[in-house]
């Protein structure tokens, strides 16, 4: 396969991976809590670095020592992945109610809230979700184009992660000066969170 169409191919998928529901569900959690433009684009920025690191270790070691990941252990990272995003859900929905009784932890709690995206995309790119990353790396015969090919996908999820969150954060940036507005949309999004980790978590429990 040509040098330029495996570059494209991992841009596009890349591209599109990030847009995955339980990637977008997540970070949309968090950026409900945030408000503001310029988080939800640091939102995309971490998760997009958690996972690319992910992605580049896991795959870096599926193509130079043959590592393989058995189905159980891919169900478990899900599993987790799904736990995760209920927790977020949960979050969100008391994350005003908390903000007004907290209001004395506000600087540290600005200080550390970026580890949260980082550490679910991190999660994201150790569950079964990379997949189709790591399913291409078979057509490739060399192992250090296999090492690009993971560095410009995982750039690929990171843009496409930015721009998506940066959309996302535009009603939740507008509602935070609209009290009820804001504490609808916030909690809907927690509750909706919520329902599709349960959904998430059953089907890889009981229907993969």
């Amino acid at each position: 396969m040509e040098f330029t169409t495996i570059l494209v191919m991992a841009l596009l998928l890349g591209l599109k991976h990030a847009l995955d529901p339980d990637h977008i569900v997540a970070v949309t959690t968090i950026v409900s809590e945030k408000k503001k433009a310029r988080f939800s684009a640091l939102v995309g920025a971490w998760w997009g670095i958690g996972h690319m690191t992910t992605i580049l270790v896991i795959g870096s070691a599926i193509i130079y020592f043959d590592l393989l990941i058995s189905h159980s252990v891919e169900k478990l990272l899900e599993g987790i992945v799904g736990v995760m995003i209920i927790y977020l859900g949960v979050k969100a929905f008391y994350s005003l109610s908390l903000g007004k009784t907290h209001e004395h932890a506000a600087s540290r709690e600005k200080n550390r809230w970026m580890l949260r995206p980082l550490i679910v995309g991190l999660l994201h790119g150790l569950a079964g979700s990379t997949g189709v990353a790591y399913l291409f790396l078979s057509t490739i015969e060399d192992k250090y184009m296999g090492f690009l090919y993971l560095l410009v996908f995982g750039t690929g999820t990171l843009l496409s992660m930015v721009l998506a969150t940066l959309l996302i954060g535009m009603p939740y940036s507008w509602a935070s000066d609209h009290k009820k507005f804001n504490l609808l949309l916030t909690r809907s999004t927690g509750i909706l969170s919520v329902i599709f980790g349960i959904y998430y978590l059953c089907e890889i429990l009981f229907l993969s």
